[in-house]
């Protein structure tokens, strides 16, 4: 549905966007290390693991160790990664990640709530709305929308853009970022 043009793939049953921006391509064979994935046409994507960057309209064989599920972001994707949690209120995500990959504009809602009750339905819930701009290689973080009790009204972000020149993904041990304090009022970032 997100890629009409691209007719190679409409027969692909065994891989499937999740969102609008990551390509998951689980492996269906026993004892495979390996896979083949096609990759729409008419997007860049990036290895999610190591920031390598592959063009759309191909299939390729990629690796596919036993630990790992390949998955790929779509150029202009912003993927917020936070510390592992065991359950929804085990910690506050103080610091999230925010992968921003280059090659097209991308926009995202970090949408939190509470986490244990169903308050959200009654409006207690916030929302922050982010948007790549790939011509000026600027990421905007909006005010934010609403509030609950116990929400962080400040946090931080590690900016993490991933392009030609800085092929990084989330298991590089180092990992070039940019530190920014967000307190809920409108920011604007250049990313190059």
């Amino acid at each position: 549905m997100d890629f009409p043009l691209d007719k190679a793939g409409f027969d692909r049953n065994d891989q499937y966007l999740w969102g609008p921006s990551l390509l998951v391509s689980p492996v269906t064979e026993k004892g495979a290390r390996s896979r083949k994935i096609h990759f729409p046409q008419g997007a860049d994507w990036y290895d999610l693991y190591s920031g390598k960057k592959v063009s759309g309209g191909q299939d390729l064989l990629v690796d596919a160790p036993y630990e790992r599920i390949p998955v790929y972001a779509k150029a202009g994707a912003i993927v917020p990664v936070g510390q592992e949690l065991q359950y929804s209120t085990e910690k506050k995500q103080t610091v999230l990640d925010l992968y921003i990959y280059a090659g097209a504009n991308g926009q995202f809602s970090l949408y939190e709530d509470e986490g244990d009750n169903y308050n959200y339905e009654k409006g207690k819930y916030s929302r922050i709305d982010i948007r790549y701009d790939n011509r000026t290689q600027t990421l905007s973080l909006a005010d934010r929308k609403g509030e609950f009790e116990g929400m962080l009204h400040s946090r931080k972000f590690n900016i993490i853009f991933i392009s030609d020149r800085n092929a990084t993904g989330i298991d590089s041990p180092t990992k070039k970022s940019m530190a920014v304090s967000y307190h809920g009022k409108a920011l604007q970032i250049k990313l190059n």
